[in-house]
C-alpha cells in the first residue's frame, strides 16, 4: 500500500497530497547572511557535500564567489574565486565549476574582449588545487583571438586533472564581417554559431580541440552528462530552415560522434529562444529533458534510455503533464534510482520553481512548487540542481524581504 502525507508549505499557504514513498519533499535552507547576488550554480563535491557558486557585483566590479554546505546545509566554508570591473554579466550565460577526479576545482567566467562589442565575450577559466584557497590564473579553453562570443559553457571531469569543456563560438562571425568594419557585431540570425570542445589538464595544456556542430542555436544553454564510459552533450540545434530541435553528441575514446536529434519537435522560431536542454545519468540509464513549443504553446518533454547508444534509437518521448505553464528554464539530476527535474513555471500569474520525479521506467510524479521567488521575466533566472544520489540540492536567484537579490538554497529531507 502507498503511503501518502500532508505536506504544508506554511510561506505560500498552500496544502497539497503528494506520494511519500517516491516524490521528495524539499525544505528551504535558511543561511545566516543569505549569499547576495545571482546567477547560482551548485555541484556536488564527493565526500563533502555541496559546492555552490554565484555573481555579485559592488559599484562596477562583479565577483564569483563560492560556498560550501554539508549534506544537512550547513555552511562549512566560503570564499572569492575571481573579481573584475569588465565582466560579462548576464541572466542565461551564467558561470559555473565543476570537481575532477582527482578533486581539482575548475571554475569559469565571461569576460568582456572589447569595450565596443557588446557581444564580444571570452570565457576564462581557473583551477584551485587546494579546495579554494589558492587559484590558478586564468586562461581560455578557445584560441581564435576573435572579438566574438564565447558562452554557453559546459564542463565534466574527463579522468584524472582532466576537464572537458565544450561552448558556443561565434568566430564565424568574424569571418563573415573581415573586411567590412574592424569592429564586426555578430549577428546571432545571420552568422550560426558553432559548438566546440577542448580539454584543459593541470598543466594548463589545451588538447583534443573539436568543432561538434558548425551550425547552433546562438544562446540556448548547452549541458554535458557522464554515462558509463562516455561523455554526451545536449544543445538546442538549428537548421537551415530555422528548425531548432535538440540534438545529443557522444563523445568516445578522445573523440565527438556526428551529433543526432532527439526528437522532431519540429519548433521553427526566427529566434533564439534561450532555453535549452538537460542531461543527467544514473547508472545504466540517461534522461534527457527540454522545452520545446508545439501548437503554439510551451511544453516540457524527455526521454529515457537504457544506454547511450539507445538515444540514437529515438527512445519513446514522453511530455509531462503539467497544470501549470511551464517558461522552461531546465535541469535535471540523478536521485535515488530515477531523475530529478526541475524548471520555471507560472503559478498564480507568478513564477515557480517546479520539479518532478522520473521513475526508471520513465513514469513522472510532480511535486510541489520549492519557492515562488518575487522576480519576474529574466530575473528569475535558471535554478540549477545537484544531488549525492540520495539528498538533492536546488539552488535559484530570488529577492529577500527588504528586495535584494540573494541565491535561495533548498534541500530534500
Amino acid at each position: 500500500m502507498r503511503k501518502w502525507i500532508w505536506v504544508l508549505l506554511s510561506s505560500f499557504g498552500l496544502v497539497a497530497l503528494v506520494r511519500a514513498d517516491s516524490v521528495p519533499t524539499f525544505s528551504r535552507i535558511l543561511l545566516q547572511d543569505a549569499p547576495s547576488g545571482g546567477q547560482p550554480n551548485v555541484v556536488t563535491e564527493r565526500g563533502h557535500g555541496f559546492l555552490m557558486t554565484w555573481q555579485s557585483m559592488r559599484q562596477d566590479v562583479t565577483s564569483l564567489n563560492w560556498m560550501t554546505l554539508d549534506l544537512e546545509g550547513r555552511r562549512t566554508g566560503q570564499g572569492v574565486i575571481s573579481k573584475g570591473s569588465n565582466w560579462f554579466v548576464n541572466w542565461a550565460d551564467i558561470p559555473a565549476l565543476v570537481v575532477l577526479d582527482n578533486g581539482d576545482w575548475v571554475a569559469f567566467w565571461l569576460e568582456r574582449n572589447d569595450p565596443d562589442m557588446p557581444e564580444g565575450y571570452d570565457i576564462r577559466v581557473v583551477r584551485s588545487i587546494d579546495r579554494g584557497k589558492t587559484w590558478s590564473s586564468p586562461m581560455s579553453p578557445h584560441r581564435d583571438g576573435t572579438k566574438t562570443q564565447h558562452g554557453f559553457v559546459s564542463m565534466i571531469a574527463d579522468g584524472e586533472d582532466r576537464v572537458l569543456m565544450s561552448w558556443l563560438d561565434g568566430r564565424r562571425a568574424a569571418d563573415a564581417a573581415a573586411g567590412a568594419t574592424s569592429h564586426a557585431t555578430h549577428d546571432h540570425e545571420s552568422v550560426p554559431m558553432t559548438l566546440r570542445s577542448a580539454v584543459i589538464d593541470r598543466a594548463g595544456n589545451i588538447t583534443r580541440e573539436y568543432e561538434i556542430d558548425n551550425r547552433t542555436c546562438s544562446c540556448c544553454q548547452t549541458d554535458m552528462a557522464r554515462w558509463n564510459e562516455q561523455k554526451l552533450i545536449v544543445y538546442r540545434d538549428r537548421t537551415e530552415a530555422e528548425i531548432r530541435d535538440i540534438s545529443v553528441a557522444i563523445y568516445s575514446l578522445g573523440r565527438w560522434e556526428a551529433p543526432s536529434v532527439v526528437h522532431h519537435d519540429q519548433w521553427k522560431i526566427e529566434g533564439c529562444p534561450v532555453n535549452g536542454p538537460a542531461i543527467a545519468a544514473n547508472g545504466e540509464r540517461g534522461l534527457i529533458f527540454w522545452p520545446t513549443v508545439t501548437d503554439e504553446k510551451m511544453t516540457l518533454r524527455y526521454v529515457v534510455a537504457d544506454s547511450p547508444r539507445a538515444l540514437l534509437d529515438k527512445p519513446q518521448m514522453r511530455t509531462l503533464p503539467l497544470t501549470q505553464v511551464p517558461s522552461g528554464r531546465v535541469d535535471a539530476i540523478a536521485w535515488q534510482d530515477g531523475f530529478l527535474l526541475t524548471w520555471i513555471s507560472r503559478a498564480r500569474d507568478r513564477p515557480a520553481v517546479d520539479y518532478a520525479y522520473v521513475h526508471p521506467d520513465g513514469r513522472v510524479e510532480a511535486g510541489l512548487s520549492i519557492a515562488e521567488p518575487a522576480l519576474r521575466g529574466r530575473a528569475t533566472g535558471f535554478p540549477r540542481a545537484a544531488s549525492d544520489g540520495k539528498t538533492a540540492i536546488v539552488v535559484w536567484p530570488e529577492l529577500d524581504g527588504n528586495g535584494n537579490a540573494v541565491i535561495g538554497v533548498a534541500l530534500t529531507r
